[in-house]
């Protein structure tokens, strides 16, 4: 009995032990939860991702650097000729609103809610938003794949572990880290 149990914590150990190396430009995963999981990657420039995972495919990310953020959606299966260009509709909380969306890579599109500095400050929005409690968002594709509904409102439980993440992309020279936690006084 004492082998089983040492075999068993060996192999429960070993995949967390591997998580927690940070080899640069692979993602050392921070934590998750209800499909979700935050990520940091350590390549220059240093990014976070927010990662969905439907387990069946299907995934939805947020990366945000210091300086960026970038929407992607993926599907295995999805073979999406480069420099194309196309629309998803979001059904959320705030409304209906048809945006642009492009060829990421083979099975991803990148999601353009507008051009530049307002296209980010939407997509923090939106994060911000699921944050504090945000419906989940269906994404309507222009072509024939089906809809998807994107869980949000299970993205709450992350908020800490995103925070940490974010807060390992600013220097220690520079502005303080984000917090929850000021106070007035």
């Amino acid at each position: 009995m004492k082998t089983f149990s040492a075999i068993l914590l060996a192999a429960l150990l070993v995949p967390v032990a591997a998580r927690s190396e940070a080899v640069p430009g692979e993602t050392e995963w921070m934590g998750e939860a209800r499909q979700w999981a935050v990520g940091f990657v350590g390549e220059k420039p240093s990014y976070c991702r927010l990662v969905w995972d439907d387990e069946l495919g299907k995934t939805v990310e947020f990366r945000q650097s210091l300086d960026n953020v970038m929407w992607l959606v993926s599907k295995d299966g999805w073979d999406i000729p480069a420099g194309t260009a196309t629309k998803v509709t979001l059904v959320g909380y705030s409304g209906t609103k048809t945006v642009a969306a492009e060829a990421f890579d083979g099975k991803t599109l990148r999601i353009l809610p507008a051009d530049g500095k307002t296209g980010i400050a939407q997509i923090k929005k939106i994060l911000k938003n699921s944050f504090v409690g945000t419906p989940d968002m269906e994404l309507d594709f222009s072509g024939n794949e089906e809809k998807w509904v994107v869980p949000l409102s299970r993205l709450q439980q992350m908020y800490t572990t995103y925070v940490n993440c974010l807060n390992r992309l600013v220097p220690a020279n520079q502005a303080r880290p984000v917090s929850d936690k000021t106070q007035p006084f």
